[in-house]
């Protein structure tokens, strides 16, 4: 290969094989299309390989794609991590992370951070989750978010996915129920009218998406895409609805529901950690998962 190679044309690659998208690309590195698409064309050339195809509207990458990037993916990510960690991190230093979390971990890490008072001048903004997770990778490949904090990890192989904590599937109904009282039978649940909660990026409710067997079809009264909002009108109704035992103690007291086990087989929900791999050895962020790690406890 030419000695005068231009690893710039790598990197220019690496962002658009992550981000599946020129046009993304090309803002992410403050570059034109026209630019990032020559920039990919004279690479194609010096490599002799096709790297993406047209598509529809969009590109694909190619299996020579992948496998260039599994290749130089890992060596690009010791390169950003050997210059992030050349900058020193203190808490006492001014720095403003963004983290995104769904709504159960949201109400459970915002106020105890903003109790912290070992945070020093370090502060964490939280919203929620995005709804798909092409969106969801983009903002954290852009590095317009530091992490996230969802059910269920990501497909894409650049990022990392770890446990955070591990809850489990309650069902909740109005202590006044007329008919359920302090447990439900599997007929008296496929009985009672339901209000539903729509995992935002698995597009699936969120009983369906943890029971393990296959759940038949419910009588859905209404859907909700907050789970605050399903449990105030849990409240003001006869309908059953499915919510995190973690959100469930926190609030059922408020709402005046009760915490009932659910009459099916059910998987752990377990949220998870999930960043970008170049962020690995950057010392700030390590520090901001030992914090969420250590306040979520």
């Amino acid at each position: 290969m030419d000695k005068k190679f231009d690893l710039k044309m790598l990197e220019v690659f690496l962002e658009v094989y992550q981000l599946g998208s020129i046009t993304q690309a090309a803002d992410a590195l403050d570059m034109t299309q026209p630019g990032v698409s020559g920039v990919l064309k004279r690479l194609q050339e010096q490599l002799g390989v096709e790297l993406f195809v047209r598509e529809g509207r969009g590109i694909t990458a190619t299996h020579h794609a992948m496998r260039l990037a599994d290749e130089i993916e890992p060596a690009f990510g010791s390169v950003y991590s050997a210059l992030e960690n050349l900058k020193t991190f203190d808490v006492q230093s001014p720095h403003q992370f963004k983290v995104f979390a769904n709504e159960p971990m949201l109400q459970r890490l915002l106020p105890r951070v903003e109790s912290d008072l070992s945070m020093g001048q370090c502060r964490i903004e939280f919203h929620l989750t995005p709804n798909d997770e092409e969106q969801l990778l983009q903002q954290l490949s852009l590095q317009k978010a530091d992490l996230a904090i969802d059910v269920g990890g990501l497909s894409s192989h650049s990022y990392e996915s770890k446990p955070f904590f591990l809850d489990q599937l309650v069902l909740v109904c109005s202590r006044h129920h007329p008919r359920v009282q302090g447990e439900i039978t599997e007929q008296q649940y496929y009985a009672e009218k339901h209000i539903a909660i729509q995992l935002r990026r698995s597009h699936q409710y969120l009983a369906d998406y943890i029971a393990i067997e296959n759940l038949e079809q419910r009588s859905i009264a209404g859907e909700c895409n907050s789970l605050l909002s399903m449990m105030a009108l849990l409240a003001k109704s006869e309908c059953l609805g499915a919510t995190t035992m973690s959100l469930a103690e926190e609030y059922a007291r408020s709402f005046d529901l009760q915490i009932l086990t659910p009459p099916f087989s059910f998987e752990p929900v377990t949220h998870r950690m999930l960043w970008h791999k170049r962020s690995n050895d950057h010392a700030a962020h390590q520090w901001l998962r030992r914090k969420l790690q250590e306040l979520v406890s």
